[in-house]
């Protein structure tokens, strides 16, 4: 049976999402949640061990807290729901509204919530039960981009994992903070893989940004390749035109005038990755691109001057728009290669 894709219009996400997380709210609120300000996922700079816990660090409940549980398909508001510790598709997720957890199980039902204490408890006692299968060493991660979710990178997941990688589709609430924090979030994710020997990255658009962030403060030597596919490295010009038009702030949040391609966006300020990376960018290859409004050669949403960072170990320009860039069958069979070879096409040089 073909999978079904939610991909609603930001608009019908929105409204769909921000009632769902109104009425997990109000079921989930008690006393002791209303005494306290929902945890903060925002990393601050280093201070003296008497100040505190460490700032990097997700928050973390000091007294188990479980809730009685039927287990559910969850409903969407994929936007307001943080992947804390992912294994073989299992998943902790943290509220950005209430601070509270679930965890899901591969088909996203919900198997226990509570903190984040009391879900790490039970993932770990599914995982000594051997429910939760120990994952493969060749570890591949993938970013969604803004307004999206992990669902848009299915097709990805899917063939990397027919290729025998482990696969770790990240969830990210991408309209629910800056760039800077989502990378914190990624890292706390890695730092809790389990059996990981080799980390390779798989973006679409901002997302290639929160791993460029995350990398800038990691020399974890088990890095391997990275792949953004479509990434506004230089900005984008249609960040610029929406947040000039202040309607369209909420509706992207902190991250939105990131992605700007003027001096107030954030993209040119990021590290070059250290280790070797490839681009694909959307474009006609005409020089105008899908887009008469953007300058040069674009995918509708990005221009293919943006997408290119120097020092890349390869580059190749698809036939496609930026929404459905990442699941184009060409793209998939080029990031596969990329991963293996460190390059998008065949080597058919012959000796």
């Amino acid at each position: 049976m073909k999978e079904k894709t939610l991909d609603w219009s930001p608009g019908d996400f929105l409204l769909r999402a921000s009632l769902l997380a109104l009425l997990l709210g109000i079921a989930c609120w008690t006393p002791k949640q209303a005494a306290q300000a929902p945890p903060s996922n925002r990393p601050t700079e280093a201070k003296a061990p008497a100040a505190g816990p460490d700032p990097s660090a997700a928050p973390r409940e000091t007294a188990m807290t479980v809730r009685p549980n039927i287990p559910f398909k969850t409903l969407g508001g994929k936007q307001f729901w943080a992947d804390e510790r992912v294994c073989s598709e299992w998943r902790i997720q943290r509220n950005t509204l209430t601070g509270h957890c679930r965890l899901l199980d591969p088909d996203d039902v919900r198997r226990a919530w509570g903190n984040y204490d009391a879900c790490d408890a039970k993932f770990d006692s599914l995982r000594r039960s051997g429910v939760i299968p120990a994952p493969s060493t060749d570890t591949v991660i993938l970013l969604h981009g803004i307004w999206r979710a992990k669902e848009s990178m299915r097709p990805l997941r899917n063939a990397l994992r027919a290729a025998g990688y482990e696969v770790v589709n990240l969830n990210y609430p991408s309209t629910q903070g800056r760039i800077e924090e989502h990378a914190a979030q990624l890292a706390r994710v890695i730092d809790r893989l389990e059996g990981a020997e080799r980390l390779s990255f798989v973006t679409h658009s901002m997302g290639g940004l929160v791993v460029r962030r995350y990398l800038s403060d990691c020399r974890d030597p088990r890095i391997g390749r990275f792949v953004m596919i479509a990434p506004p490295n230089h900005g984008a010009t249609l960040a610029d035109w929406l947040d000039n038009a202040k309607v369209f702030r909420p509706a992207f949040g902190p991250a939105g005038p990131e992605l700007r391609a003027d001096a107030e966006g954030a993209a040119d300020d990021l590290a070059i990755p250290w280790r070797q990376f490839g681009v694909i960018a959307g474009g006609k290859g005409d020089g105008k691109g899908f887009n008469p409004l953007l300058r040069g050669d674009n995918d509708m949403t990005v221009e293919v001057a943006s997408a290119k960072l120097d020092g890349m170990a390869d580059f190749l320009l698809v036939r496609r728009i930026h929404t459905v860039i990442m699941k184009a069958p060409e793209v998939i069979e080029a990031t596969k290669r990329f991963l293996r070879d460190g390059r998008f096409e065949e080597d058919n040089t012959t000796n």
